[in-house]
């Protein structure tokens, strides 16, 4: 596909765009071809705005295909979710979609993102987000939750994590000091989505991720897009992470940056915890976030412990009983709450 910028109207930059918008809802798109569109978008203002027209008209062409769409067969598509809390994240982002309902949904796609070509040729005064906000969003141990930014940015929080949000003219700020999200941010180049972790920036356009800061720890999976990362007030050149890749740091060490399987990182929206050689101490931790009740380690000995398995969130003595079965310990009442000791 070619990346020339355009240089003769709006009509080839907005064909180009359209070619663009296809290419990165199919599955078999890779962190190579964001880097290219990445490349093309930042070419000229005409490419961007172009862009910027066509996925605001996919977004049109989604909710009056959804207007349309009989009662019925909405419940049957909401049946392919396994977890409820999934359907809002699901219609708002074509290429999950797609992985899910496959050649059909993507022929829908194809069709969709030519009439969203010609619309955004058409279609100059759609009126954008553009003022200023600030909001705290917060979710409580035992609980996650999901909340819609002003400008259409989406955002899942996990147990036990605040986010500090500010909308600006020129730019959004996120902090989350502590914390686990997944974003789904709407693409905006006017407007850079920024989010502070204390020890570092993450800075994003329009990209799907998962966020994690917890006690100095930072781990940052990309889904789709391409999300740069610096030291906070650095003026060095960010790193880039691509989908499919994750960046991970343990409190001031240097990063290390992997290619990876990122729903496992998401896993947490569907209700389970995925871990790999994860030490018992990082599994307590979570475990006491995410069922609302305090899980801990009877040493340090025992925390060094490493686990992998999967753990289904489905209530307190269902999962420490199948952690008792994936790992040589046992998980005994104390007090408020559970203590995990070595068998």
């Amino acid at each position: 596909m070619s990346g020339r910028s355009d240089k003769t109207g709006g009509g080839q930059a907005a064909d180009v765009a359209a070619r663009w918008f296809v290419r990165l809802q199919d599955d078999a798109s890779t962190g190579d071809d964001w880097l290219a569109f990445e490349t093309w978008l930042g070419e000229s203002a005409a490419n961007q705005a172009a862009y910027d027209r066509v996925e605001r008209a996919w977004v049109e062409v989604e909710d009056a295909a959804a207007a349309l769409t009989p009662p019925t067969a909405q419940v049957a598509a909401n049946d392919i979710v396994a977890a409820p809390l999934r359907r809002r994240f699901d219609l708002a982002t074509p290429r999950r979609a797609a992985s899910r309902q496959g050649s059909s949904r993507r022929t829908w796609v194809l069709g969709g993102a030519a009439l969203a070509a010609s619309l955004a040729v058409a279609v100059v005064g759609v009126n954008q987000w553009s003022g200023a906000s600030s909001e705290t969003f917060t979710a409580p141990l035992g609980e996650t939750r999901q909340v819609t930014l002003a400008d259409g940015s989406h955002v899942w929080l996990n147990a036990g994590t605040r986010l500090d949000v500010r909308l600006e003219r020129k730019a959004r700020h996120v902090e989350l000091a502590d914390g686990e999200a997944v974003f789904d941010v709407t693409h905006d180049p006017a407007r850079p989505f920024v989010i502070s972790t204390g020890q570092r920036d993450v800075r994003v356009v329009g990209t799907e991720f998962n966020l994690r800061q917890r006690e100095g720890d930072f781990d940052l999976t990309v889904r789709r897009g391409v999300v740069e990362v610096r030291r906070a007030g650095a003026t060095a050149k960010p790193v880039r992470v691509a989908a499919g890749y994750r960046m991970s740091a343990h409190r001031d060490a240097r990063p290390v940056l992997v290619q990876t399987t990122p729903d496992h990182a998401f896993a947490w929206t569907r209700g389970q915890l995925v871990y790999e050689a994860a030490p018992l101490s990082k599994v307590a931790a979570d475990l006491s976030r995410s069922l609302g009740t305090p899980v801990r380690v009877a040493d340090a000995k025992t925390g060094e412990l490493r686990f992998s398995g999967v753990l289904v969130l489905d209530g307190h003595d269902a999962v420490l009983r199948r952690l008792e079965g994936f790992a040589p310990v046992r998980a005994e009442p104390s007090g408020e709450g559970y203590v995990i000791r070595r068998r």
